[in-house]
This record gives structure tokens, sequence and C-alpha cells, in this order.
């Protein structure tokens, strides 16, 4: 070959090489491009790109991956089907979480045979307990078919044809919601994870029949040019929790990849506007994570959250941290248990004032898209999570659940109209459970000493506002027991006539929580005092029962001493127990002073106590007072004998007298 030849076919391989290299330039930058706005969670850009890619010859596992990816956090699901089946033919040691998301993408098409089978190969390859059989078509309609036709719902007037969701309770008449409805002032302005239009929140008044009316852009710091949403707000209305792009004091936050992260603020209502608004501190947020949708415990001492920390673009699990007084933050995040969060989305917590948490999950077996979901804590306070059934769920994307329990009414947000709205219903029957979630109160009454059980002993129950709500009697074996409503303070109030009645505080239990009380009671007729038992007899002085210390008077004086007060409740106490005890009080004067001064002045210090005893809770009915002036004396200080004052203090007395009423 002359040298000619070789020259010209090595000048011809090199204009291939650099052709080559050239087209693989190209790719590679059209890749490196795609993954840029992937890892800034710009899925639809990204998707776009990797699609040419794709269509150009290439046919990596990575590029299918991320592409099926970008589907599947878009909600997708066809699309991301066909991506996770070629991985998943592929690789024959595919990660398990893309049979989780081949799974749930099946699912979310209504393939639920191939999706049962998938989700085995998922728990097989995890080494996770086999929940599978959840994800069998008969038994997940099933179990839907359960929970569904408990609603009455309906659209609400204010959706615009921008996304419009995420309703939170505010002075029980009116909700704050995020909506997308002015994006066209100056610019639409969007955030790049799914290219819809940024949200700012807004009030709307409650209508009688439920809906939402007359919108109004909220006022103060809260709103800004780019994304807020997701409210939670205090009983009080003076503190809100809301979820904001990664923005304050005028600056978009970002990593050190230009990714802004949401996060989770706080703002204060100021004479109606919302100011003095603060970022959460770490480790609610964070410049490496986001953290979204908070919401409130029934009792305010914990704030739960959605956050995607420890995932992978997007997938978010349920978080709770505590709440102190004042809004301060714990740093005790906890991520709740997997009975909550799968390998899926868990997303948008709200918590209803009986404690039932309501979430949205793609990653529980459902309809299709997010679905609604409620959990309860049983007695070892493991969550036992119910689909809420179809209504409320559809195959679109449900969320954004919030129930008032007063009313039954309640909003939820969903796309299955194409787009963000809200949706206002009426709960006609309860969320159903597969345990009792009404805490309960038990317990056993018998008698004092021999411990016998009492038969037919009332137990009352009175709320807060202390209205009696229901009665119950103990059964022959002295035992009772009753639901009760979660976190709600109760009294309870034990009678039966001839014993001596018993009160009762019961703080606020969580649901499904069990509380024994045990009494025992002893004869209206007798009383403990300290380690001994006294009987109380007709005629006899209480001074002398009780042991109380002398209720003295000063000189010339009718007003009760300091020091006798707590003598006197103790009568106080002593009568409200025992309803068929009557008291006659007698008053007495020392012998210094005339007669009929003294014999006045005795019934005075007669009707000041009996008015102390009334003030404080006595029927004025069970109650009699008379003076004896100097009448009767208990010691030797007579008129004109020498005594000393503590000998005239000892005649400036009342005594108690029981009377018994045996009707």
């Amino acid at each position: 070959m002359s040298y000619r030849k070789i020259t010209l076919i090595f000048v011809l391989l090199t204009s291939l090489i650099m052709q080559f290299c050239s087209g693989l330039h190209a790719q590679t930058k059209k890749v490196s491009k795609a993954d840029d706005a992937y890892n800034k969670f710009a899925f639809i850009e990204a998707a776009k790109l990797y699609r040419e890619e794709i269509k150009n010859g290439s046919n990596a596992v990575d590029l299918y991956t991320k592409l099926g990816n970008c589907y599947y956090f878009n909600a997708n699901y066809a699309e991301a089907v066909e991506c996770y089946s070629k991985i998943i033919e592929s690789l024959t040691s595919a990660e398990p979480e893309y049979y989780f998301r081949y799974a749930q993408a099946l699912n979310n098409i209504q393939d639920y045979k191939e999706s049962e089978s998938v989700m085995k190969k998922y728990y097989e390859k995890s080494g996770k307990k086999d929940l599978s059989e959840n994800w069998n078509e008969k038994k997940l309609l099933a179990d839907i078919k359960k929970q569904s036709g408990r609603y009455s719902i309906n659209t609400v007037s204010i959706n615009t044809p921008f996304s419009d969701f995420g309703t939170a309770l505010y002075n029980k008449n009116n909700v704050i919601y995020a909506s997308a409805r002015d994006t066209g002032i100056v610019v639409k302005r969007k955030h790049s994870w799914n290219e819809k239009a940024f949200l700012k929140l807004y009030s709307a008044e409650i209508t009688v029949d439920g809906g939402l009316q007359n919108p109004v852009k909220l006022k103060g710091d809260v709103n800004t040019r780019y994304h807020q949403s997701s409210p939670a707000i205090t009983k009080d209305g003076k503190k809100m929790f809301f979820t904001r792009n990664n923005y304050f004091e005028g600056k978009l936050g970002e990593d050190k990849k230009g990714t802004t992260y949401l996060k989770i603020y706080s703002a204060e209502n100021v004479n109606g506007e919302w100011k003095n608004v603060k970022e959460l501190p770490y480790p609610v947020n964070s410049d490496g994570f986001s953290s979204a949708h908070p919401a409130l415990s029934p009792d305010e001492s914990q704030l739960y959250f959605a956050s995607d920390r420890n995932n992978t673009f997007g997938n978010s699990d349920l978080y709770v941290v505590s709440l102190k007084k004042g809004g301060i933050i714990g740093n005790d995040v906890t991520k709740l248990g997997d009975e909550i969060n799968t390998l899926g989305k868990e997303t948008f917590p709200y918590v209803d004032k009986n404690g039932v948490l309501y979430f949205a999950s793609d990653g529980h077996p459902g309809l299709g898209g997010l679905d609604l979901f409620a959990a309860s804590k049983d007695s070892d306070g493991v969550y036992h999570v119910v689909n809420l059934g179809e209504g409320v769920n559809s195959s679109s994307d449900d969320f954004a659940y919030m129930i008032n329990n007063d009313t039954k009414m309640g909003f939820f947000s969903s796309n299955r109209s194409g787009n963000d709205d809200i949706y206002s219903f009426v709960e006609n029957k309860p969320v159903q459970f597969d345990f009792n979630i009404s805490p309960m109160v038990y317990g056993l009454v018998k008698y004092y000493k021999s411990g016998m059980p009492i038969d037919g002993l009332s137990v009352e129950v009175y709320n807060d506002k202390d209205e009696k709500i229901k009665t119950l009697l103990s059964d022959k074996d002295g035992k009772y027991s009753m639901e009760l409503e979660p976190y709600k303070k109760y009294k309870l109030v034990y009678k039966k006539p001839g014993l001596v009645e018993k009160t009762q505080l019961v703080p606020e239990l969580k649901p499904a929580e069990k509380r024994e009380y045990i009494h025992e009671f002893l004869d209206e007729m007798i009383v403990q005092v300290g380690n001994d038992i006294v009987p109380v007899v007709e005629g006899t002085n209480l001074t002398d029962i009780l042991k109380l210390n002398p209720i003295y008077f000063d000189y010339n004086g009718y007003k009760i001493r300091e020091s006798s007060k707590p003598e006197l409740d103790k009568i106080v106490d002593f009568m409200k127990l025992r309803p068929n005890v009557t008291i006659k009080v007698n008053s007495h004067t020392d012998s210094r002073g005339k007669d009929d001064f003294n014999m006045k002045l005795s019934e005075n210090r007669a009707k000041a106590t009996v008015d102390y005893l009334v003030d404080h809770g006595i029927n004025k009915e069970r109650l009699t007072g008379q003076g004896y002036g100097e009448t009767q004396l208990i010691n030797r200080c007579s008129n004109g004998v020498p005594c000393s004052e503590a000998e005239h203090q000892a005649n400036r007395r009342s005594e108690f007298i029981v009377h018994i009423n045996r009707n």
C-alpha cells in the first residue's frame, strides 16, 4: 500500500472519529443539561431533554431511570410505567425502590394484578414484611368500599382556572388557602417543579351551607413574589405557620446547585395583618432539603409537617416536632413510623380535634395518584391507616383534607377536574377503624375497709364547661366504664345515698388511651381524720370530730380571722360530701362588756360564720346560726373575775353542731 493511500485512510478515519466525538460531545452536553434540570427538580424540562436523547437512539438505563422519575414525580403514571418496565427488564438487580415505584404507577393506572405482582417482588428484594396482599384488587376495592359514601361533596365558588387548594380553619367562620389567581399580574412566575404558577395566601368566608365566598389576599408580609401555601393557624388566630420558597428579606435562597427548597415559616396576626415572618430553625428547615405543609396537634403542643430529607427527588415523609409555649420549636424532630411513611410520597398532614391524622399519599394502596388517608393510634401507640374511600378519593390527586369536628363540614383539594380545586363536604358518618379510637375511663368502686363492690353507684360525667353530659351506674361487681372524646377535660362525680361523694378530675386523654380509677367509699356518717375513723353522731361538735383548731374572733369583733379560714374550709369540704348533714353554728363571747352588747356581738359572729360557709358553696338551708353571748362560758372567767387574755379568748368561740336528716 502506498504512503498516499495510507494517508488518505488516516484522514478519513480521523474525520469519522472527529464526527463521532463531536456527536458524542453534543449528546453529553445535552444529557448534562438534562441532568442539571433534573437535579433542580425541573422535571418537565428534564423530561423533554431525556426524550430527545432517547429519540436520537440512546437507550441507556440511566436515561430511562431519570425519565421515569420525571414522569413519576409529576403524576404521569402511564409514561412512568413504560420507563420503569424497561429498567426492571434491563437490570437483574434493580434497586427495591424502583419495584415499589413501578408497582405504584401500575396501581395508579389501575393495573391492579400486575401491581400486586411487582409489589410482592419489592417486599422480597427489600426484606420487609410482605404486605402485597393489600394491593390485591379485590381486597383493595373492598377496603375502599367500606369507607365510601360517607360524604356529601360540592365544589366551591371561589375556584379559578388556576390552582386553588389547601384550606385551614381561621376563627371558625373563615379559611386561609393558597391560590394562583393573580398570575396574570406583571409576569407569570412559575416554579420549576411542574411549571404551575406561583401561589399566594388568601382568606375566604365559610357560607352557611359550607361553601366559600369573598376571597381576599392576606394583608401583611406573608405573600411574596414567589410561592407560599398550606397554612396552619392556632385556635386563637394569633399565629400562623405556612409554606414558602426559601425566600426571606428579599432574597431567594439556593443551594450550591442552584436549587431552591421549600421551608416552613411563622407569622403573627397584628391587628388583622400577618407580620413578623420568621423562618423555623433547624432541624425543621435546612438549605439542603424541603419542609412543607405544617399542621398542629389538637393541643397545639406538636407541629406535623412533610419533608423530603434523606429522600430522593421529592418523595416526602411525615415528621413531627414539639411546639412549646409561644410557638417555640423543639429540636426533637421525629419521623413517623412505617405504618405511615412509605417509599412513596406522604404529604399534607392534618390532625383533627380527636387526634385523627389525615394525610395524602401515593405510597399506600389507593385509587390512583395521591389518595387521602386517616390514621389513628391504638392503645399500644401503633398507627392504623385506612383509605378515606371513593368520593373524596379519585383516580387523580386528592389532598389537603381538613374537617371541623363540631359541624362535620370540611374541605379537601383535588385535580380531578384537570386543575387543583377546592371541594367542600359534609361528613355523614365517621371514618371506621378496625379498633375503637375513643379513649376509655374504667374502674372499680368498693366500700372502705371491707373492699366489697358497690352496686348501683352513679358516676356523673361533666365536661369542661361543668355541664353534666351523662350518668352511668356501677354493676354488681362494682365496675364501671365509659367512652369519652379525646383531648377534652372531664370531671367524674361518684354518688350513692348514704356514702361520701367523691370527685375525680380526668385530664385530656389521647385517642384509644385507657385510664383506670379505683375508689373506696366511706359511709356518710363516718369521717377519716388522719389515720382515725370517727363516727358522725347527732348532736356532736364538728370541732371535736374534725379536730379543728378553735374558730376565734378578735375582741369586740366579728370578722373571720385569716387563721380561721382553713378550719372553716374543712367544714365546707365535710358538708359538700355529706348532703344529709346540716349544721347549727353556735357563737359565744367572753364576759367582758355589757351582756346585751355581747349577745348582739355573738349573733353577728354566728352570721359571719354562716355567710362564710354559704359563700364557699354550702346551701343556706343547711345552716342555722345562733348567738349566746356570754351565757355559756367554758371556764371561770365570768363578770369581775380576773383572767388572762388567753382565758378570755377561749370563750370567744364558734361551735358546729351536727344534725342528721333521716328523710
